[in-house]
Protein backbone atom coordinates (compact mmCIF):
# COMPACT_ATOMS: atom_id res chain seq x y z
CA UNK A 1 0.00 0.00 0.00
CA UNK A 2 1.40 3.41 -0.94
CA UNK A 3 0.70 6.15 1.59
CA UNK A 4 0.70 9.66 0.24
CA UNK A 5 1.71 12.65 2.31
CA UNK A 6 -1.92 13.78 2.42
CA UNK A 7 -2.94 10.60 4.29
CA UNK A 8 -0.39 11.08 7.07
CA UNK A 9 -1.43 12.78 10.29
CA UNK A 10 0.80 15.53 11.69
CA UNK A 11 1.97 13.07 14.40
CA UNK A 12 2.92 10.41 11.85
CA UNK A 13 4.76 13.02 9.75
CA UNK A 14 6.69 14.18 12.83
CA UNK A 15 7.86 10.60 13.49
CA UNK A 16 8.90 10.17 9.86
CA UNK A 17 10.91 13.41 10.05
CA UNK A 18 12.51 12.15 13.27
CA UNK A 19 13.44 8.91 11.48
CA UNK A 20 14.91 10.92 8.60
CA UNK A 21 17.02 13.03 10.98
CA UNK A 22 18.13 9.93 12.89
CA UNK A 23 19.20 8.26 9.63
CA UNK A 24 21.25 11.35 8.78
CA UNK A 25 22.94 11.28 12.21
CA UNK A 26 23.58 7.57 11.79
CA UNK A 27 25.27 8.03 8.42
CA UNK A 28 27.27 10.99 9.72
CA UNK A 29 28.38 9.59 13.09
CA UNK A 30 27.26 5.97 13.42
CA UNK A 31 24.96 6.97 16.31
CA UNK A 32 21.86 4.76 16.50
CA UNK A 33 18.45 5.89 17.67
CA UNK A 34 15.34 4.23 19.08
CA UNK A 35 11.77 5.51 18.92
CA UNK A 36 9.24 3.90 21.28
CA UNK A 37 6.31 4.18 18.91
CA UNK A 38 3.57 2.74 21.13
CA UNK A 39 4.61 5.03 24.02
CA UNK A 40 3.98 8.17 21.98
CA UNK A 41 0.69 9.93 21.33
CA UNK A 42 0.28 7.97 18.10
CA UNK A 43 -2.91 6.12 17.30
CA UNK A 44 -2.73 2.57 15.98
CA UNK A 45 -3.76 4.07 12.61
CA UNK A 46 -0.78 6.48 12.77
CA UNK A 47 1.62 3.62 13.59
CA UNK A 48 0.24 1.54 10.73
CA UNK A 49 0.55 4.51 8.35
CA UNK A 50 4.22 4.91 9.34
CA UNK A 51 4.88 1.19 8.75
CA UNK A 52 3.06 1.32 5.40
CA UNK A 53 4.98 4.45 4.39
CA UNK A 54 8.37 2.88 5.22
CA UNK A 55 7.52 -0.50 3.72
CA UNK A 56 8.89 -3.90 4.64
CA UNK A 57 12.28 -5.44 3.95
CA UNK A 58 13.22 -9.10 3.78
CA UNK A 59 14.98 -9.69 7.14
CA UNK A 60 13.15 -10.87 10.27
CA UNK A 61 14.89 -11.63 13.57
CA UNK A 62 13.21 -13.51 16.44
CA UNK A 63 14.46 -13.70 20.02
CA UNK A 64 12.63 -16.68 21.50
CA UNK A 65 14.88 -17.93 24.31
CA UNK A 66 13.93 -15.15 26.71
CA UNK A 67 11.38 -14.25 29.37
CA UNK A 68 10.31 -11.46 27.04
CA UNK A 69 10.44 -12.67 23.44
CA UNK A 70 10.93 -10.08 20.73
CA UNK A 71 11.12 -9.78 17.00
CA UNK A 72 12.53 -7.23 14.59
CA UNK A 73 11.64 -6.69 10.96
CA UNK A 74 13.67 -4.72 8.49
CA UNK A 75 11.69 -1.86 6.99
CA UNK A 76 11.83 -0.98 3.31
CA UNK A 77 14.36 1.72 4.28
CA UNK A 78 17.83 0.36 4.96
CA UNK A 79 18.88 1.07 8.54
CA UNK A 80 15.31 1.31 9.89
CA UNK A 81 13.98 -1.65 11.91
CA UNK A 82 10.58 -2.35 13.46
CA UNK A 83 10.71 -4.08 16.85
CA UNK A 84 8.01 -5.71 18.96
CA UNK A 85 8.62 -7.01 22.49
CA UNK A 86 6.14 -9.48 24.03
CA UNK A 87 5.21 -10.48 27.55
CA UNK A 88 5.18 -14.10 28.74
CA UNK A 89 1.68 -14.62 27.30
CA UNK A 90 2.85 -13.36 23.87
CA UNK A 91 1.00 -10.03 24.07
CA UNK A 92 2.87 -7.05 22.60
CA UNK A 93 4.17 -4.73 25.34
CA UNK A 94 6.55 -2.46 23.44
CA UNK A 95 6.91 -1.35 19.84
CA UNK A 96 10.07 0.33 18.61
CA UNK A 97 11.54 1.79 15.48
CA UNK A 98 15.32 1.45 15.60
CA UNK A 99 17.78 3.26 13.37
CA UNK A 100 21.12 1.50 12.94
CA UNK A 101 22.91 -1.27 11.09
CA UNK A 102 21.22 -3.86 13.25
CA UNK A 103 18.81 -3.78 16.23
CA UNK A 104 20.86 -3.53 19.44
CA UNK A 105 19.07 -6.04 21.68
CA UNK A 106 19.65 -9.14 19.50
CA UNK A 107 23.21 -8.16 18.66
CA UNK A 108 25.98 -10.03 20.44
CA UNK A 109 26.65 -8.40 23.81
CA UNK A 110 30.28 -8.33 24.94
CA UNK A 111 29.44 -10.24 28.13
CA UNK A 112 27.90 -13.04 26.06
CA UNK A 113 30.87 -13.06 23.67
CA UNK A 114 33.30 -13.33 26.62
CA UNK A 115 31.33 -16.24 28.09
CA UNK A 116 31.16 -18.00 24.73
CA UNK A 117 34.87 -17.45 24.14
CA UNK A 118 35.64 -19.20 27.45
CA UNK A 119 33.32 -22.07 26.49
CA UNK A 120 35.00 -22.41 23.08
CA UNK A 121 38.44 -22.50 24.66
CA UNK A 122 37.30 -25.20 27.13
CA UNK A 123 35.92 -27.28 24.29
CA UNK A 124 39.16 -26.96 22.34
CA UNK A 125 41.25 -28.40 25.20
Amino acid sequence: MLITELELSPSAKAVLFEISEALQRFTDSGQGWTIFSNKMSLTSKDRQAIYDFLGQGSIKIKLTDSDEPAEWMESGISGVWYGVFYDQTNNPILETIEIGRFPQVPSAQIEDVNGSMKLLKQRLL
